[in-house]
């Protein structure tokens, strides 16, 4: 009776969980306001942050990002960090990187067919950010995480479903591919000027090289305005990593660092 019933808790709240990431999240749960922030931020190449909370909460380091110091104190949480180009990053792809999962479905004829659209480009990383975006007619928020097939057979979503259809294509050319949650700089959101937004974008290894993929926007990436909390594994819609920086943007505060 005990596990009947924690089956139907964990239920209750795993739907309950769903249902909350599936409404649009109000601006001022999905934003957080650039501190001190000038007109140098949009042009430069490498941009340094300070990211704090009162509240205990981790960053990641990435191709893009390099953590330059941090501060862990009881009330009093902090991290340097440059967002561009982390020319000290050598971790070389991982076999999860190439994986199938229940998310991706990179054997189904949908992604298959679509994957063979662009095997021969020379460039498959811009012809896949393209026919995702192209593909993705209705952009739209708050549609709960779903199998990449059943993306571009409903071709409408958000940053999250771009950059799942994205990394289903890479990976069916054997390309190593993997999610990151965080926030991309804008100069207005919402009505909002000058914050960074909740988003998922990609990363992708091709010619020995890790390269930033993001379908909701093609062809126009500043590497500096990114900032990466977490990989997402893709293994289920809401794993620990990704509720994790949901909630922590919601504290977090962002201070610009302009040299």
């Amino acid at each position: 009776m005990k596990k009947i019933y924690a089956i139907v808790i964990s239920a209750i709240v795993g739907g309950y969980l769903l249902y909350l990431y599936s409404q649009p999240l109000p601006a001022s749960l999905s934003t957080v306001p650039i501190a001190n922030i000038t007109s140098k931020l949009w042009e430069e190449n490498i941009s340094l942050f300070m990211v704090s909370s009162d509240e205990a909460f981790s960053i990641t380091q990435t191709p893009f990002q390099k953590i330059l110091s941090s501060r862990n104190k009881n009330t009093s949480y902090a991290y340097i960090i440059a967002s561009g180009k982390n020319k000290e990053y050598h971790q070389n792809p991982v076999e999860k990187d190439l994986k199938d999962t229940r998310l991706l479905q990179i054997h189904n004829p949908v992604i298959v067919q679509h994957a063979k659209t662009i095997a021969s480009s020379s460039n498959p990383i811009e012809e896949a950010e393209e026919l995702v975006y192209n593909t993705i007619e209705t952009k739209t928020e708050g549609i709960p995480i779903i199998p990449a097939p059943a993306i571009f057979e409903l071709k409408k979503g958000d940053c999250t479903e771009h950059a799942i259809a994205t990394i289903a294509l890479l990976r069916a050319l054997h390309i190593p591919a993997r999610a990151v949650v965080g926030m991309i700089a804008a100069k207005e959101y919402a009505g909002k000027k000058n914050v960074f937004v909740f988003h998922m974008w990609a990363e992708a290894f091709y010619n020995n090289a890790w390269l930033l993929v993001d379908a909701t926007r093609p062809r126009k990436k500043k590497t500096n305005i990114y900032i990466a909390l977490a990989y997402h594994s893709l293994e289920t819609e809401m794993p620990l990593e990704f509720l994790e920086a949901m909630a922590n943007i919601q504290n977090l505060k962002v201070t610009y660092l302009s040299e």
